[in-house]
């Protein structure tokens, strides 16, 4: 994706990381690269479009999130170089790699869960009739059994 500008909107709190993308992005047509958040719930917004668009779109944000007392600064960078379209790029694409391996770790917890939680199965076989054995009626009755009686000395 070439970048022709970069839109930046630095807000206090996720309600007004919400509040100025949405006003930015229904003012002018404009994409959302990333919604970086920052330690202490500080979060850049990241436009991108042609310049007048971003312009207006950040103008749009930033008011709305002032409004809410949660604006800390709005930039726009026009005709952005390239080597900093790629840094931008780059660290969007290292947060979608880090969010795909978070996911593919939550989905393999999930499945170890189901397979866990599993009712065990009752396996019903046949098998020979066992008789019962009288333990009272067979003591020393047994043919082979021999008593012995104590040596003298």
């Amino acid at each position: 994706m070439k970048i022709e500008s970069l839109g930046l909107i630095e807000v206090k709190g996720f309600l007004g990381a919400i509040a100025a993308a949405d006003a930015a992005l229904k003012t002018a047509d404009v994409a959302l690269l990333n919604a970086e958040v920052i330690k202490g719930g500080q979060t850049t917004i990241q436009l991108a479009g042609d310049v007048a668009a971003v312009k207006v779109a950040v103008e749009a944000g930033s008011l709305s999130a002032e409004s809410l007392n949660c604006l800390i600064s709005s930039h726009v960078i026009p005709r952005m170089a390239e080597d900093t379209a790629k840094m931008v790029m780059a660290s969007i694409e290292e947060k979608k790699q880090k969010n795909k391996v978070e996911k593919e770790l939550v989905e393999a917890v999930v499945v170890e869960e189901v397979v866990l939680k599993e009712e065990p199965k009752v396996v019903t076989t046949t098998a020979k009739k066992i008789p019962k054995i009288d333990l009272k009626k067979s003591e020393n009755t047994s043919k082979d059994t021999k008593t012995t009686k104590p040596k003298k000395k």
